[in-house]
């Protein structure tokens, strides 16, 4: 029959207490932060004999026995007495809950007993060792894990209560003392200390959690356990000291001791300073293994009436004082904590059945399948359209890819900036008007040659004459001349467009896959729709850049032909400046050479010799200026209807168009599978069979909680 733990003073039955010990039932705290007590310190400093004052259960003490995972024990009152109040359970960690072989050994684990006798203690402890590490092969090194053995005691006399046990911790690059006592071959410091260390730091960070931290006279092991909580920032608010084997102190030594129970740390620089300060109890010594707990008690109390420790204060040293604050900081810690634990409870509720919702219901026939397929199509082709439309509010990511349509957007400023910026031009258009009053400036027999030796547009413009001269009258440019020039300008046009459709196909194929994630959680599933939508995504690339091609020919083959009025309107200006500037006025005593077609003799007009020497530009020379003229008016209405069509016909209507991969993942895509088709595509693999049923254990143990909670409330 369980007996209640003699440390509390009350008697009252703690609903609260009796909660959360049914929450680390439930298997929630791998996945809730639940408030426990835990003992954390070094090796061989006195654990197990504070374990043992605590909660009166003897711990074994052989050197097989060093504690290789967490040991909960929890104290449970109940209504009525079972025949067997003693059991013990395994509650898997964060590490080990997605061990196939552990999870397949536990379900065979269940130890209960009518007493939780040191016997029954190491008993348990071995079946929880083989269960939780399988055979251990000859030779092969201990190692620690982070499942939990929940060793539970229930009796109507016993109070809510439960202590957690962490390993010890091993004191880094030295050996590890306890596996001194085991073969040569099982030794290992390095590997467990580690992982000791960090189930201790995992422990000490959870907030909720009280501490005790045991240290005892040796400075090597203190600083290694100080070194543990200045790793962990806040856990000094967590932590109450406990300086054990006090006994060993002798009046007028060892000071320290007395400043540490006193929180007198100003002379103790190195001893962090812990919120809820130190207190100090005497450990059983190896002779006084068989004393009863009252023995044990009597002896502690005579230990702290002597002198030395008349300057400690008395609420401050014995296991009663230490429970006592224990006791009432872990109520006024569950008070406080329990709105936010429901809170999580819920969220996490949440979470797990949206996770339950995106996988569906079990995919085992074609009906099921198909109504799968449906529900990723349809939940596609919503975001899809949303993303489109830049409605990114209904799209469930903040990933900054979804934001298609702005990325497009500022790709197409950049496309624009560059189109029109001159630095890709290989030839470039100067001021028209400063070119011809600078050329107005020359002597008439200059202008030929300054054209032609100058490189530009005009001296460009020249030599495509003179080449093309023998196919039109002479002084003339031939019409071809003007669409060779224009070919040379624009181009540059193909290679910034080009990469301006690649960058925009790469923030839809971006965009796609953060959907696709989204719309499909199962990889499995998500690879075999990419797959099935390969070939139409290859299609889509393609015609994008069919049309990309289209319009580039287009550009280069097809004749110079626009219907735009400023074509025409700037070319008159640019004649008329071209008249004003370089011929200037006609004189009035110049004549035309005649020709006598019958003598063959001809007469010159003659002029004034006091008028000016006419100007003179040959024909040749005035149509360069003219062609360049129009050219300029043209290449910008060519390109800027260029980067329209790049934008509406390539972009918009293939990239962005019904071909896009966003919107292949479609129910009439997939309407006509058949059923293997189907099966390959949507059917469950047994990962997803473990994953729905874990998933479904977990809600389970969610809203069993919450029920829990308003049965509670309703109390």
């Amino acid at each position: 029959m369980g007996k209640r733990v003699r440390h509390f003073v009350g008697v009252e039955s703690s609903e609260q207490l009796a909660f959360i010990d049914e929450l680390q039932e439930l298997g929630l705290s791998s996945t809730i932060n639940l408030p426990e007590l835990v003992v954390v310190g070094m090796q061989s400093t006195g654990k197990s004999s504070v374990l043992q004052a605590i909660t009166e259960v003897s711990f074994p003490v052989k050197g097989s026995m060093c504690t290789r995972f967490p040991i909960q024990i929890s104290f449970r009152q109940t209504s009525a007495l079972n025949k067997r109040p003693v059991k013990a359970t395994i509650v898997p960690g964060r590490l080990s809950e997605n061990d196939e072989a552990f999870l397949m050994r536990l379900q065979e684990f269940r130890v209960e007993k009518e007493e939780l006798t040191p016997d029954v203690m190491e008993e348990v402890i071995n079946a929880a060792t083989e269960c939780i590490f399988g055979e251990q092969k000859p030779g092969k090194k201990p190692s620690l894990s982070d499942s939990t053995l929940r060793i539970e005691r229930s009796g109507p006399d016993e109070m809510h209560w439960t202590i957690v046990d962490l390993p010890g911790l091993i004191r880094k690059g030295q050996p590890n003392k306890t596996e001194s006592r085991v073969p040569e071959e099982e030794h290992h410091t390095q590997p467990n200390a580690a992982v000791a260390w960090e189930l201790s730091r995992t422990y000490l960070a959870n907030e909720r959690n009280i501490v005790l931290v045991v240290v005892d006279d040796s400075d090597a092991e203190r600083h290694n356990t100080f070194d543990l909580i200045e790793d962990v920032p806040g856990s000094e608010s967590r932590c109450i000291g406990v300086l054990t084997k006090c006994d060993r102190k002798q009046e007028g030594s060892d000071d320290w001791m007395v400043k540490l129970l006193q929180n007198d740390l100003n002379d103790l620089p190195s001893i962090p300073h812990l919120d809820h300060g130190w207190f100090g109890l005497r450990n059983r010594i190896p002779a006084e293994t068989q004393i009863t707990d009252a023995e044990r008690d009597e002896r502690e109390i005579i230990e702290f009436s002597q002198k030395a420790w008349e300057a400690v204060p008395k609420d401050r040293t014995g296991i009663r004082s230490l429970m006592r604050y224990v006791d009432r900081e872990r109520r006024s810690q569950i008070q406080s904590d329990l709105p936010h634990i429901i809170a999580e409870i819920r969220q996490k509720l949440r979470e797990c059945e949206s996770d339950l919702n995106r996988m569906g219901e079990e995919r085992d026939n074609p009906k099921a399948q198909r109504y799968f397929v449906l529900q990723f199509c349809n939940e596609m082709q919503r975001m899809a359209n949303a993303a489109l439309k830049g409605q990114y509010q209904d799209v469930p990511s903040k990933d900054p890819r979804i934001m298609l349509r702005y990325q497009v957007q500022r790709r197409l400023d950049r496309f624009y900036k560059e189109m029109i910026s001159p630095d890709h031009m290989s030839i470039l258009f100067t001021r028209y008007q400063e070119d011809l009053e600078a050329l107005s400036m020359l002597d008439p027999e200059e202008w030929e040659g300054k054209v032609m030796s100058a490189p530009g547009i005009y001296s460009e413009i020249y030599k495509e004459a003179k080449i093309s001269e023998g196919r039109s009258l002479p002084g003339s440019v031939h019409p071809d001349v003007e669409e060779k020039m224009f070919r040379k300008l624009s181009a540059h046009w193909e290679k910034i467009a080009r990469s301006f459709v690649e960058d925009v196909k790469e923030l839809t194929k971006n965009c796609h896959d953060v959907l696709l994630r989204i719309a499909i959680p199962n990889s499995k599933v998500r690879l075999e729709v990419s797959r099935f939508v390969g070939k139409t995504l290859e299609e889509w690339n393609k015609d994008a850049d069919a049309a990309l091609c289209e319009l580039i020919e287009d550009n280069q083959a097809r004749p110079l032909v626009t219907r735009n009025p400023t074509l025409i309107s700037e070319a008159i200006v640019a004649d008329q400046q071209r008249g004003d500037i370089l011929l200037g006025k006609k004189s009035k005593t110049v004549t035309a050479r005649s020709f006598d077609r019958t003598t063959n003799e001809h007469t010159e007009g003659t002029r004034s010799s006091h008028d000016n020497p006419p100007r003179f530009i040959s024909t040749l020379l005035s149509q360069v200026f003219f062609v360049r003229a129009r050219l300029e008016s043209y290449y910008y209405i060519a390109l800027y209807r260029f980067i329209d069509n790049v934008a509406m016909q390539v972009i918009e209507r293939h990239v962005l168009g019904s071909k896009c991969p966003m919107l292949t993942v479609s129910v009439k895509t997939f309407a006509n599978l058949d059923d293997e088709e189907l099966n390959n595509i949507a059917g469950e693999e047994e990962n997803d069979v473990r994953m729905r049923a874990k998933l479904e254990r977990t809600r389970s143990r969610y809203v069993q909680a919450l029920e829990k909670w308003e049965r509670l409330r309703t109390l």
